[in-house]
């Protein structure tokens, strides 16, 4: 009768990758996620989870999870599976069909898992008659990689059946819809005396109860209560709960200050008061005293004061985070204290962005041997990095970008042989690096560079021939002294993915080969240097995504771009000249900036740039263009920017202009354009800047420029053949900070409006005629 039971199961569900394909013969104990008492060779256990692992987001690791899951419907065949206790199919697909009643009547059942397998509806409560359940886990988030990920979530209606489960240890509800519970939810949770563990993680819960007459579940050891939309002061009952060996109540809104009493919690080991941002006050002492901590988690709040002195007592913490508070004074003593302990275990520490933290780095840090992340970014430490950093073995991630260091990087950063991220951009650096910074890196992935000033005081001095350990995946410099001569070093780095040389002082021409080294590349950024001679093809790049050549001399031809999966380009401020490729609309089918101002391009815009349906920014000034405007512009809805002036384009505006409803910045000044003013524009409400000047429009000012541009920043109409009169409307330009309608042909007086205008924080320049006077 059980294996007929089974085989109805699997009849009624899919699936694709055969997990199943063993449930054949006599003999079900043997058939895989089948188990059976030794005595009895009664099937107790249904172990039907998906071991699918993913390691990404990738479209094919989306398409083997759904492949791997099972689905379909389960057959009420399970109840003639009197023994069965323990029941699990989480980790698969069941399309967003509801939760079995039936399962209710399995009376056995100790152990009931349907977690990550997108189930929906209300949870039945006929499970509240499985009297002899332990663990039950109905965790409904449904992000599982798949086409179904965007299903409703379970919900609840009443949390009473959870009465009938007296011996329940285990219960996970995160991100099932408890909402319309209210405030029942905690009653009815502190009816179950056995629980040990409880989440309701991302359930809707609004309430947050301040006080309970007594609490019966004080064996619980975990409470995750996390990212609910809470807006009250951490109740003091939580302080009740003794046995508590990790409370998570971060991503709330919680607010107040955090309780003394919470140091009555002397179990804990793991406490997340994360991303409440309403939390203030200072750090209590007593949190200090809480010797078991392995974890402490109190970023993006409002904390104010000093770290106390107690904190560094805490020699079991693995993980401190203190990221987005303001947090003042030094860290002296806290790290002076962690470097005492006979075994300091903290790998994370996260201090960043306090922004009012100072000194210089303790000494004692090199003594945190099994420190792997260091972030102190973002606050102002000063003075240099100690030659003690070089006894961090472990380390594996050291950011202090943005702060104030103004001496020297200590060579001993060289002996991280860990090291995978190093960031120490943002600062003031004067040092010279040499070989020697860098002797031991050989796992260094991520590495980034840069001083806060122009001054160059910081040195990257290697010899041409230097061979680095390492083999970086990202690589960013700027505004330190890299220069003249390009760097020969970065044709070794044959993993880059994104390669940034911004202000490094090269005036070098680019390597023969130089892109040939790099097939893995994304993102390219040589701008704000010197660099001459033409860009050499580098068509291989199938995966670039942003090419930022600007702010160089660079000359020749418009390079040819080499990725239909470029988003973005800049060849701003550079010498080149020719003509603009005539497929631009096919090579660059997916770009949304695209920025080729100030160099010597001659010729007409080609009609294919109508092709680009995702561009967004499209700056062609200061060039040598001609001819007429391209004549279909209706895919370019995105379009918010628009600059083609200061050229040599004429004729009239196309009328498929009328479709650029999302514009707000047109500049089409200093070109030989003509016609009426554009009425299209009449539906361009977004529009902040609006630069006809230097054209030849003509006729009547439209009033509707008032009525529907109110959101002008700048209007400027300067030397065209505008005449009569300024329309009254213009005043409710309320915004306008630049107004200039000097050398046309306007007749009439000026509207006195217009007067108050010139308050704004900007100014209104009106240099009309002569006869007319100023404002």
């Amino acid at each position: 009768m059980e294996k007929n039971a089974l085989l109805s199961f699997k009849e009624g569900l899919t699936d694709l990758s055969g997990r199943l394909a063993s449930w054949v013969g006599e003999d079900c104990c043997s058939w895989m996620g089948v188990g059976c008492d030794n005595t009895t060779s009664h099937v107790v256990e249904l172990d039907l989870r998906n071991r699918f692992q993913f390691s990404d987001y990738s479209n094919e690791d989306m398409q083997n999870y759904d492949k791997s899951c099972l689905g379909g419907k389960i057959s009420p065949s399970l109840l003639n599976l009197k023994h069965l206790s323990y029941l699990d199919l989480s980790q698969n697909n069941f399309k967003g069909i509801n939760i079995p009643n039936f399962l209710g009547s399995l009376e056995s059942l100790n152990y009931l898992n349907l977690s990550f397998s997108l189930f929906t509806g209300v949870i039945p409560p006929h499970l509240g008659n499985l009297s002899k359940l332990q663990y039950l886990d109905l965790n409904s988030n449904s992000v599982l990689f798949s086409e179904y990920s965007l299903v409703r979530t379970l919900e609840v209606k009443s949390l009473q059946w959870l009465v009938g489960l007296p011996s329940l240890k285990y219960l996970d509800m995160s991100s099932v819809n408890i909402e319309e519970v209210k405030p029942d939810w905690l009653q009815a949770v502190n009816m179950l005396p056995s629980l040990l563990e409880l989440g309701l993680s991302g359930c809707r819960l609004v309430t947050l109860p301040q006080s309970i007459s007594s609490i019966n579940f004080t064996f619980l050891t975990v409470l995750d209560i996390s990212h609910n939309p809470f807006n009250t002061s951490i109740p003091l009952w939580l302080s009740n709960l003794t046995a508590l060996s990790t409370l998570n109540i971060g991503s709330n809104s919680l607010r107040g200050a955090i309780p003394n009493v919470f140091a009555n919690l002397v179990s804990l080991r793991e406490l997340d008061l994360s991303d409440n941002f309403y939390i203030e006050g200072q750090l209590p002492v007593g949190l200090g005293h809480l010797t078991n901590l392995s974890s402490l988690d109190l970023s993006g709040n409002n904390i104010t004061g000093k770290i106390p002195f107690s904190f560094g007592k805490l020699c079991n913490l693995q993980k401190f985070a203190l990221l987005n508070n303001g947090i003042s004074g030094e860290i002296t003593e806290f790290v002076d204290g962690l470097s005492q302990c006979s075994n300091s275990k903290l790998e994370s520490l996260f201090l960043g962005f306090n922004r009012l933290l100072g000194g210089k780095l303790p000494y004692s840090l090199g003594a945190l041997k099994m420190l792997k992340t260091l972030r102190l970014e973002s606050n102002s430490f000063w003075g240099s990095i100690p030659d003690s950093i070089g006894n961090m073995s472990s380390l594996q991630e050291l950011s202090l970008w943005g702060n104030m260091f103004n001496g020297t990087i200590s060579k001993s950063v060289g002996k991280l042989s860990m090291l995978t991220d190093l960031d120490l951009s943002d600062n003031h650096w004067k040092c010279v690096l040499t070989e020697a910074h860098f002797q031991n890196l050989t796992r260094l992935s991520y590495l980034h560079l840069s001083v806060d000033s122009a001054t160059w005081s910081l040195v990257l001095d290697v010899k041409h021939d230097w061979v680095p350990p390492f083999n970086l995946s990202k690589a960013q410099f700027d505004s330190i002294s890299i220069g003249p001569n390009f760097p020969a070093w970065l044709q070794t780095q044959t993993e880059l993915l994104s390669l940034r040389l911004q202000n490094v002082g090269i005036s070098d021409t680019i390597p023969q080969g130089f892109w040939n080294s790099f097939s893995r590349i994304e993102d390219i950024s040589l701008s704000k240097n010197k660099i001459r001679g033409q860009v050499p093809h580098f068509q291989s790049y199938h995966l670039l995504y942003n090419l930022d050549l600007s702010f160089n001399n660079f000359d020749g031809q418009v390079p040819l771009f080499p990725s239909k999966m470029m988003e973005s380009v800049s060849l701003r401020e550079n010498m080149f000249s020719g003509t603009m490729p005539e497929n631009v609309g096919e090579i660059l089918p997916l770009v949304d900036y695209l920025d080729l101002s100030s160099n010597f391009i001659n010729g007409t815009i080609p009609p294919s740039i109508g092709m680009l349906k995702n561009l967004q920014i499209l700056v062609l000034r200061n060039n040598c263009l001609s001819g007429e405007l391209p004549p279909h512009w209706e895919e370019l809805q995105n379009l918010v920017l628009l600059d083609v002036a200061n050229n040599s384009i004429s004729g009239k505006l196309p009328s498929s202009m009328q479709f650029l409803s999302s514009l707000g910045w047109l500049s089409l000044g200093k070109n030989h354009l003509e016609g009426k003013f554009p009425s299209f524009l009449k539906n361009c409400t977004k529009l902040v800047n609006l630069d006809l000047a230097g054209n030849k429009f003509y006729g009547k000012l439209p009033a509707w420029i008032g009525e529907s541009l109110s959101s002008l920043l700048r209007l400027s109409l300067r030397s065209n053949i505008f005449d009569r009169d300024i329309p009254q409307q213009f005043c409710l330009l309320s915004s306008l900070q630049i107004l200039d309608l000097a050398q046309n042909n306007l007749s009439g007086g000026i509207p006195q409006c217009l007067g108050n205008l010139s308050k704004s924080d900007g100014k209104i320049l009106a240099s009309l005629n002569e006869k007319m006077g100023n404002f």
